[in-house]
């Protein structure tokens, strides 16, 4: 069975990072999915294997996609290389300071907002998953439900139902208007000037900071910030930096 996305844009602007994937045959059964879905932009960070000759041939087809994928030595710098503006984790199982939700309930949403800018799915190595750390530069975590007494999916088998369910998602009668979504590296910047302020007055815990930084990102990701709204948020932090250090209002 075929079917072309129906969304102008969708496979552009969609990219999957494997982090820390393990197993070569998961990294070339996941470029084939994207092969049969659809879908091309395809970055690994951190491979724990070198064995890319069996990776290209569990691609088969694929194999050229698989080989044109660049290797990247951390996910901030994947995340970064991909020009993400909406960034969505995976996770198997449930955690502390995230509400993963559902990917059939999320897909329409991930459509509307590849109509607006670049959209990276996340997905952890085979054995643990993203760790909660890599989950903190995420604005959304998904997960997909399971019946049985296994709470988590092969990885290869997880790009494929994630996939499946975006492009059955489609809709391509949606007419909202794109916005300019701040892309990793201005929110990342932005997070840092947030964290800075809040240091220097004392409202961070010295010792644990990343517990309400956490609060502190998952409520600005949700609200999806544009560039300039990045970009005035840094200004404010940098001018009330300023005038705490300074006491200096211009």
């Amino acid at each position: 069975m075929t079917r072309q996305n129906g969304r102008t844009g969708l496979p552009e602007n969609l990219s999957i990072i494997l982090h820390r994937p393990a197993i070569p045959e998961n990294i070339g059964a996941v470029a084939r999915v994207l092969a049969n879905t659809g879908f091309y932009n395809l970055l690994i960070s951190c491979p724990e294997t070198d064995d890319w000759a069996t990776a290209r041939k569990l691609a088969v087809s694929a194999a050229e996609l698989l080989q044109k994928a660049p290797i990247l030595s951390s996910l901030q710098e994947a995340l970064s290389r991909s020009e993400a503006q909406y960034i969505i984790g995976t996770t198997g199982r449930e955690r502390k300071y995230w509400d993963p939700s559902d990917i059939d309930r999320s897909a329409p949403e991930i459509i509307h907002k590849a109509t607006d800018g670049r959209v990276v799915l996340v997905f952890g190595p085979e054995n643990s998953g993203l760790s909660n750390e890599e989950l903190t530069l995420c604005h959304e975590t998904i997960t997909i439900p399971t019946a049985g007494p296994l709470q988590s999916y092969n990885l290869s088998h997880a790009v494929a139902i994630v996939l499946f369910q975006i492009i059955v998602a489609d809709l391509p009668g949606n007419t909202e208007p794109a916005q300019d979504i701040a892309d990793f590296d201005a929110l990342e910047g932005m997070f840092g000037h947030i964290e800075e302020l809040l240091t220097e007055v004392g409202f961070l815990w010295k010792n644990n900071p990343d517990h309400m930084m956490r609060l502190v990102r998952s409520f600005i990701n949700r609200a999806g910030p544009t560039t300039a709204e990045a970009t005035a948020l840094r200004g404010i932090c940098r001018r009330l930096l300023n005038y705490l250090r300074h006491g200096e209002r211009k």
